[in-house]
């Protein structure tokens, strides 16, 4: 049977914003994906009922708060969830703890930037499905497309 679960196998990058500077990644489940869904959609939702509030605001403003909120708590939970290990420090020595809000207060943006494009690169959703993406359709003579059944031949 064809394994269905998210690898446990991590991926280790040398970063090039950062020389000598790696990080260890892990793939997000599914279950993790759908999470990171809610927090942008209940983030819109509180601001659709602020907004309401807030009248007072130009939209401009607003929306451009909301979306550097949305983004920040998503990178948030990207960073938390996807690093497993790394060898990044702060002025002082010590090792860098995303777990750690503050943590993203310091970082250099172009390694922020880095790794949060090595996150996406990992944890591609539904854009590239490989084979999943031609699924086999066939059209009823209404004009609606189906899926086709699969048959397999098995001895």
């Amino acid at each position: 049977m064809p394994k269905a679960t998210v690898s446990h196998e991590t991926h280790r990058y040398q970063l090039r914003t950062c020389p000598g500077g790696y990080i260890e990644l892990r793939q997000l489940s599914y279950y993790e994906l759908m999470h990171r869904r809610d927090i942008a959609s209940k983030m819109y939702t509180e601001h659709k009922v602020q907004n309401q509030r807030q009248m007072r605001q130009s939209p401009e403003e607003v929306m451009r708060a909301q979306y550097e909120i949305l983004n920040v708590a998503i990178m948030e939970y990207e960073f938390k969830n996807c690093i497993v290990d790394h060898n990044l420090e702060d002025e002082n020595g010590a090792k860098l703890d995303f777990n750690n809000p503050l943590t993203f207060r310091m970082l250099d943006p172009k390694i922020g930037e880095e790794i949060g494009r090595l996150i996406d690169d990992l944890n591609q959703e539904a854009e590239d499905l490989g084979p999943l993406a031609s699924v086999l359709t066939s059209s009823s003579l209404d004009g609606e497309t189906k899926p086709e059944k699969i048959t397999t031949n098995e001895s």
